[in-house]
């Protein structure tokens, strides 16, 4: 075989193998393209039904759909995302210290330890280990869920049983056990852990992962979302219900002072919220004599409103017939005692009024001490009176301290009875009004009438406090004798 044929077979072979070695290089980035781009299929149509779950979360929010149904939604999105067997949503509790199961869905595996009682029970019932699982919290720190939000990190668990934080036994239940769990937070604040799990030996993909971090990331933002809106719907409600008990408070207040020959007679009331633990009340208590009451309940909001309803309720029904200040107040501390909790009571001042200006009578339930500026001499002079706060005794002690008070008024003389609200306003110092410059505003006022005193002392104690907020109920009523 001659020279020349041998090197033309060598050229010959050469470039068949070279041509084999770019076919399969063809063949192998085909393959690769192929895989790349079902890839990308994968992660489109991933992406897709994350989408699809968001927009259903979404709807749900603003149709207002129950709780119940936003952590089914979540949990059945979450098996559809990652196209896993089941789903578990846990959320923190109010205070923080327990992972609550919310919503298991129905083929999801046990995330948490089983007992043995419930592995042996779930064994012959079939029930016993769903209940278990929609029914036991989880502590943070305690197995890998707990794990999960103390370490607020996401995991990828191949298999649930060897995860090193796996505090449970080996059980028919968890064999194989595939899951990916992720911590859910809301603006940096820590809110449960989602997870997804399958009963298999393959574990879940980084693609997988990825999503699923993902979509955990946006339940977050959108159980934080949901929050804020059923927060803000709870506090509409709440303030269209404090704004019809405040209606109801101004229709319990009188609208205008009675007319009588002896006396004449203004009010107001300051709600230092949208409701008063205050209230004033004129009490009909015979042809010839009126009650004038004025009280305070140590607290503000609901809880203090309705404690001067009752009082108001009570006072009313034992002031008839009853010309003593004082057997009216016995009968309201021996009626509103019982009902009353340990650190609440109510302080209240009442005047019985002749009305043809004959007489005053007082008395003092715990309630700060009234005023009375003499048109003679221009001075102030404060009335003293014995008597202890309604609530604070069931009787006994009250009945023996309290004491009827007669005040002398001559024409043009103006009585002044006021809540600590008055008194206690403070400035931007923390200075206290107090009882001097009652006086004097008092003093100032008086010879322009009952109603002069009650402007002028709301504007001084609103010039005084600039723009502090009001602490306090504030309540005025002035007598003046004709």
């Amino acid at each position: 075989m001659s020279s020349g044929w041998i090197a033309a077979v060598i050229f010959f072979l050469a470039g068949a193998a070279g041509s084999y070695a770019l076919f399969r290089s063809w063949q192998r980035e085909r393959r690769l393209r192929m895989q790349f781009l079902q890839g990308d299929r994968e992660r489109a149509s991933r992406r897709r039904r994350v989408f699809e779950v968001l927009h259903i979360l979404g709807d749900s929010i603003l149709q207002g759909q129950p709780d119940t149904t936003l952590h089914r939604q979540i949990a059945e999105g979450a098996v559809k995302v990652v196209e896993s067997e089941g789903a578990a949503l846990y959320l923190l509790d109010d205070k923080g210290l327990s992972l609550v199961p919310r919503h298991y869905t129905k083929e999801c595996p046990a995330l948490i330890a089983l007992p043995e009682r419930i592995v042996t029970q779930a064994k012959t019932n079939a029930g016993t280990l769903p209940s278990y699982l929609r029914l036991h919290s989880v502590a943070p720190g305690e197995g890998v869920l707990g794990n999960v939000v103390l370490s607020q990190k996401a995991e990828n668990v191949p298999d649930l049983r060897h995860h090193e934080k796996f505090d449970g036994e080996t059980n028919p239940f968890q064999q194989h056990v595939a899951a990916l769990m992720a911590p859910l937070r809301h603006g940096g604040r820590p809110l449960g852990v989602l997870a997804v799990a399958s009963d298999r030996t393959q574990p879940f993909s980084q693609h997988q992962l990825e999503m699923f971090i993902a979509l955990a990331e946006q339940v977050g933002f959108t159980l934080g979302n949901a929050q804020a809106h059923h927060e803000a719907g709870a506090k509409r409600q709440l303030e269209a219900e404090l704004s019809n008990a405040r209606e109801i408070q101004s229709i319990l207040l009188p609208e205008k002072a009675p007319e009588m020959p002896g006396f004449s007679i203004a009010a107001r009331n300051v709600p230092a919220r949208m409701v008063s633990g205050d209230y004033f009340d004129y009490v009909p208590v015979s042809q010839t004599h009126l009650g004038v009451a004025i009280a305070d309940v140590c607290g503000k909001g609901i809880p203090a409103s309705l404690i001067t309803a009752m009082c108001r309720s009570v006072l009313r029904s034992n002031a008839r017939e009853t010309f003593s200040p004082t057997a009216v107040l016995s009968a309201v501390n021996r009626n509103l005692f019982p009902d009353i909790r340990e650190d609440m009571f109510i302080t209240v001042g009442y005047l019985v009024l002749q009305k043809d200006g004959a007489s005053v009578s007082f008395a003092r339930a715990g309630h700060t001490n009234p005023l009375v500026w003499r048109k003679a001499t221009g001075q102030v002079d404060e009335i003293k009176a014995p008597g202890l706060a309604v609530g604070v005794d069931k009787g006994e002690v009250f009945d023996r301290i309290t004491r009827d008070v007669s005040i002398a008024m001559e024409s043009g003389d103006i009585l002044l009875l006021y809540t600590d609200g008055v008194d206690e306003a403070t400035d931007h110092k923390g200075l206290l009004f107090g009882v001097e410059r009652i006086k004097e505003t008092l003093a100032e006022a008086a010879p322009d009438g009952p109603q002069a005193v009650v402007n002028l002392l709301c504007d001084t104690v609103n010039r005084f406090k600039g723009g502090e907020p009001q602490a306090d109920d504030i309540t005025i009523v002035t007598v003046a004798r004709k």
